[in-house]
């Protein structure tokens, strides 16, 4: 029995931390910042800036944005890092301050498309440190679920609420320069990364103590979890993967180039992009409510599964009004919007549902799941940039429209059963683990 002590003594440790986690922390303004500055920021000013302002073309926009998608490839080793070290709180940060800075090389290279790939890097990269260790902070705390789910809502609610107001920044400030844009992001992630600093050592020892039971936990059991490349690919956490690559090249492929689909394939000006973007958003929080009463109630693969179709159905249908010689305006808007309304769906579930596919530890699996998206949105934005040089704008959504259909072919014929037989598992373990006790006493 001694040899269960330490975990014990850990345990209560950490329960007594937890019963501090209030729904809204301060520090979940770090993924307010990913969402003000790619969602927003990145996606409204780059596309159009770089293929009309500068004389450049479709393909050179996807190729920034595709560049910014590959410094997000950082995830699984940013992931990996953080979890050796320790150091979730510390990578978040600078994340945010890399995001920041990204912002400031933006505005001194306004002027020099040739930078504009170093800049897109730094950008990348702190999207990824953010995404890989934000979530971990509390999937990985030890967290009730009842708390959990709520602290899980709001920190993904900070993702839309931050491009909601970067779209309302940026409607009002048209008139201004693509540098004096750049430089009033600049100042907004840097005061955010201020704010996140100052408000998440509490988290972070929260999550230190939570990590240092399932360390003693592996120990007692002379469990060693490594993430091997056989773990990652060939296995039930590979095929979510390969839904995440094929689901993000459909929606980043979209997204990357939104600002130049709207006007040249169902006319719409500029305001009104910025202000679909930021309804967008808004529509987006409001649906995170029912998609965590969804996920609470049925689990991770449900609302996800929703997702991924809606992104078919979004894109598909993005496509045909693109043909069509009526009501472009309405019909593209509304497709567009459930292009961006099935975000909840998917990005709430998404952690938890790697953590539950890995045989390796939550930072690791979180960045994978950073990796996937970024892959996607890589081949997305480059696929979609050529596309778009070659057959019109219109093309990315037939090319979304396919990819999403793949992913949806790839979640319902393996997924899904993997997902089944994992599920059992878990439940006949839990079964055993706690039987109903004997009312004869």
């Amino acid at each position: 029995m001694s040899g269960s002590e330490p975990a014990e003594g850990l345990l209560m440790t950490a329960n007594a931390s937890t019963t501090g986690a209030k729904t809204f922390e301060w520090w979940m303004l770090a993924m307010f910042a990913v969402g003000l500055s790619y969602s927003a920021f990145i996606s409204l000013l780059i596309p159009p800036y770089v293929s009309s302002l500068q004389g450049g073309s479709a393909s050179t926009a996807g190729v920034v944005m595709a560049i910014i998608a590959l410094g997000a490839l950082a995830g699984p080793p940013i992931g990996g890092f953080a979890d050796k070290y320790r150091a979730h709180r510390l990578v978040m940060v600078l994340g945010v301050g890399a995001m920041a800075l990204a912002f400031v090389a933006l505005a001194l290279t306004a002027d020099n498309t040739e930078l504009y790939a170093l800049d897109a890097i730094l950008m990348g990269v702190g999207v990824a440190a953010v995404s890989a260790t934000a979530p971990v902070l509390i999937a990985g705390a030890r967290l009730s679920q009842a708390a959990e789910a709520k602290q899980m809502t709001t920190l993904q609610l900070m993702m839309p609420a931050g491009q909601v107001a970067g779209g309302v920044i940026l409607a009002a400030a048209t008139a201004w320069s693509f540098a004096d844009r750049f430089w009033l992001g600049a100042v907004i992630v840097g005061v955010l990364t201020a704010i996140v600093w100052f408000t998440s050592a509490g988290p972070g020892a929260r999550l230190e103590a939570a990590v240092e039971i399932t360390e003693a936990e592996a120990a007692a059991a002379q469990q060693v979890r490594k993430a091997s490349l056989k773990q990652v690919f060939i296995s039930a956490f590979g095929i979510y993967i390969a839904v995440m690559v094929l689901s993000s090249v459909a929606n980043n492929g979209v997204n990357s180039q939104i600002s130049n689909i709207l006007p040249n394939v169902y006319g719409i000006d500029e305001q009104t992009t910025s202000a679909l973007i930021s309804l967008a958003g808004l529509l987006n929080i409001v649906l995170y409510f029912p998609a965590g009463r969804w996920m609470a109630k049925r689990g991770a693969f449900p609302p996800y599964s929703a997702g991924i179709v809606a992104r078919m159905v979004a894109g598909l249908g993005m496509a045909l009004v693109g043909i069509a010689s009526g009501n472009q305006v309405v019909l593209g808007a509304a497709f567009m919007q459930l292009m961006y309304q099935a975000a909840p769906f998917t990005r709430l579930p998404q952690t938890t549902l790697a953590v539950r596919m890995a045989d390796f530890p939550a930072g690791m699996a979180s960045g994978w799941v950073i990796a996937a998206s970024a892959v996607g949105s890589f081949l997305g934005s480059l696929i979609g940039g050529f596309l778009a040089d070659k057959y019109g704008f219109n093309a990315i959504n037939w090319m979304a429209a396919v990819a999403a259909a793949a992913s949806v072919v790839v979640l319902w014929l393996w997924l899904r059963p993997r997902e089944a037989e994992r599920r059992h598992t878990e439940e006949a373990r839990a079964a055993t683990n706690h039987p109903t006790a004997d009312p004869s006493g």
